[in-house]
């Protein structure tokens, strides 16, 4: 199968629908490439696809993908298509490998600091990525691309819309900048072990924030002076295997080209997350850990149990029941975990996970207040909420029906 004359398509590596991504052979300058093909049915993102390749045809870093040729053909049936041609990148998507299990600090500070540096490049030159999430970074040997840079948006718009002949609404530069850095806030969180690191968790939580930190200020505070470790790069889900345990990380500032080594400092992580707002923190895909809940040990065991009271002669009274407060804030605590692998599988779209864990926090913020929580109304909203996400195909089903079961025994 051919595109044009020079281009042999050799392998369909995706099909989102909106978009089919192929592995392909550049027969003129005899060299693999990747070919990047906007579906015909969706006419109206022509002029924003190929507006969104060449802006991003004109960056340079080392983590950005780079992209060789861009144009329109048509298809079998006479239609327009449009499509992209960038270098061939065989690695493993950073949504693969969440899947063996998350990363260590050291490996989460220096993929997303990869990540955050190309981000801080393309905005830099007035260049948004739009989808930023786990399936669009490749692992590759001994480095982190980020590809569909510029025409992510474009694509995503496409799978929230019917896409016939819309067009795309540009955002200004700022909040499309602000977005891009709270997706990557969201790939930070999915990346680390809950309680990991608590400057990673800070920062997840600045990112969030209202007015998040820019991508290169980001890029800094990851750039620490020791060398990590990478096992991560190249891992494939065939080579699974627990990680050994590794020292946490400590967020620095840029080094300041001088000799030896200094302790760590954490003045400008500080400066940087000083005043969060409680909305932002409530953003956590994954938060700190929280206080153990108490449950109270079964019956029949000995040993710390106090002794029972003596018995009065009436029927034993029945056992104390699990206060409700103690079950939702437990069903919520396993409900945010979910949340959070599902969107490092790929199976939940990054805006929709913030969502459901700002109303999981929410709710579990009110419970631990002075209000009045209508519980019951609260978890059927969270149910209907899920429910029309799945309709959306927002978040898979399997992932919907685990929720509801957690749900469900709130209710029981």
């Amino acid at each position: 199968m051919r595109l044009t004359e020079r281009y042999r398509l050799v392998e369909r590596l995706d099909d989102g629908g909106t978009m089919e991504v192929w592995r392909a052979r550049d027969e003129l300058l005899d060299r693999p490439v990747a070919v990047k093909l906007l579906s015909p049915a969706h006419a109206g993102l022509h002029p924003a696809f190929q507006e969104g390749v060449n802006r991003a045809a004109g960056l340079s870093h080392p983590a950005l993908e780079t992209i060789f040729d861009s144009d329109r053909t048509r298809d079998a049936s006479g239609r327009l298509a449009s499509y992209a041609v960038t270098e061939f990148l065989d690695g493993t998507t950073l949504a693969d490998r969440l899947r063996l299990g998350p990363l260590t600090a050291y490996e989460t500070a220096d993929v997303c600091g990869q990540v955050a540096a190309a981000l801080a490049a393309a905005h830099a030159a007035g260049v948004t990525h739009g989808d930023l999430r786990p399936g669009k970074v490749l692992l590759l040997r001994d480095e982190v691309r980020l590809v569909d840079t510029g025409i992510g948006g474009v694509v995503r718009s496409a799978r929230g819309s019917a896409g016939h002949g819309a067009g795309v609404a540009r955002a200004p530069a700022a909040e499309s900048e602000a977005a891009d850095v709270r997706a990557l806030g969201a790939l930070i969180s999915a990346c680390g072990t809950p309680g990991a690191s608590r400057d990673l968790s800070a920062l997840v939580a600045r990112c969030l924030s209202q007015e998040p930190p820019s991508a290169r200020q980001i890029a800094d505070l990851l750039a620490g002076e020791d060398e990590p470790p990478r096992p991560v790069f190249g891992a494939r889900p065939a080579a699974a295997g627990p990680a050994p345990p590794q020292p946490t990380k400590t967020l620095r500032p840029p080094p300041a080209r001088r000799r030896g080594r200094t302790r760590p400092d954490r003045r400008a992580v500080a400066a940087l997350v000083i005043a969060i707002p409680a909305t932002a923190a409530a953003a956590i895909l994954v938060s700190s850990p929280r206080a153990p809940v108490t449950v109270p040990p079964a019956p029949g065991r000995t040993g710390a149990l106090p002794a029972p009271p003596p018995r009065t002669g009436a029927a034993d009274a029945p056992p104390a029941a699990e206060p409700a407060g103690t079950r939702v804030r437990g069903a919520l605590g396993r409900l945010r975990p979910i949340v959070s692998r599902g969107y490092a599988s790929g199976e939940i779209r990054s805006d929709v996970a913030l969502d459901l864990t700002n109303v999981i926090n929410n709710l579990e913020n009110d419970l631990g207040s002075d209000r009045n929580v209508d519980v019951g109304r609260r978890i059927a909203l969270l149910h209907d909420k899920i429910d029309t996400r799945r309709r959306e195909r927002a978040l898979t089903p399997a992932l919907a029906d685990e929720l509801n079961r957690v749900l469900a025994t709130i209710q029981a």
